[in-house]
């Protein structure tokens, strides 16, 4: 029961807690206007990412079939999460995993429906297009899409997400202001995330970038060191336009273990793979640090 209960948690992989966070928090500190209702819509945008988890290990094993098969035939294990392919492994049947999403995404909905309740109902339209990312996310995986969705649900639509807790919403400063987030997560962790998966997938079906660079033998460092650079020219872009404050550019400082990650990436993939989620993270928490400054 105990292992049980450690798995329906760890599906919902929370190691991605700290981006969701602060995507929400730099929507809220562009609109300016912190309350209790903050703490809501956050709650609501993390239990959210949750069901988009949990979701996601049930369509890769019932749906694309990418996490079928033995431990050798389906995708890797991340080294950076739990909660992976239980269903293949045999610890939980896809009705359980369908089930711990949905009631992931109800608990979302609450914290969702007292912002809706207490602001407007248009955060609803936002959660709603951000729930469906899920599935244009696994779709993608086949369809040489799949960052997008991932950017676009990590990025744009969480900053819209926190801005729809503010009075006076300004939701197109707030999709610009995700555009760096979108970049550096959907193709810049997600290209990474693909890439560890190219070899078992390919022969499925896989259509990615990252599984693009596999297939290829393209470097995959490169291809992050122009991820890492658009991000860093996207918001410079914004700064200039006056979406984001000056200050967000302490983020920048984040170069120093982006290199680091550079550096080991293909040499020693493991090591290179926790630098760059570490890079990502100080450079989210960088972003908003400045922008609430």
């Amino acid at each position: 029961m105990k292992n049980k209960i450690k798995t329906h948690i760890g599906l919902g992989r929370f190691f991605a807690l700290p981006a969701c966070v602060c995507a929400v928090l730099l929507g809220i500190a562009l609109g300016g206007n912190w309350s209790w209702l903050s703490a809501m819509v956050i709650l609501g945008v993390v239990f959210q990412m949750a069901y988009a988890h949990s979701f996601n290990t049930l369509l890769d094993y019932s749906w694309t079939g990418l996490d079928k098969g033995t431990e050798k035939e389906r995708s890797k294990g991340k080294l950076y999460t739990k909660g992976q392919q239980p269903i293949a492994a045999g610890i939980m049947s896809p009705r359980e995993v369908l089930i711990n999403g949905l009631v992931y995404l109800a608990i979302s909905a609450v914290f969702i429906g007292i912002v809706a309740w207490k602001v407007s109902p248009v955060i609803w339209a936002i959660w709603g297009v951000t729930t469906l990312c899920t599935f244009w996310y696994s779709w993608g995986k086949l369809h040489w899409n799949c960052e997008l969705a991932l950017g676009t649900g990590f990025g744009p639509l969480a900053v819209m997400l926190g801005m729809a807790s503010q009075p006076d919403p300004e939701f197109l400063v707030a999709f610009l202001a995700g555009i760096p987030f979108l970049i550096i997560w959907g193709y810049g962790a997600e290209t990474i995330d693909q890439w560890t998966d190219a070899e078992p997938n390919w022969p499925r079906g896989l259509r990615n970038l990252g599984a693009l660079l596999w297939k290829t033998n393209a470097s995959i460092s490169m291809f992050v060191v122009w991820s890492v650079w658009a991000t860093f020219l996207s918001q410079l872009f914004l700064i200039v336009g006056g979406i984001l404050a000056p200050l967000t550019a302490l983020s920048l400082i984040s170069f120093i273990p982006f290199s680091f990650c550079l550096l080991y990436l293909e040499r020693d993939p493991k090591k290179g793979i926790l630098w760059g989620l570490g890079a990502i993270y100080f450079y989210m928490l960088m972003l908003v640090v400045g922008e609430i400054l």
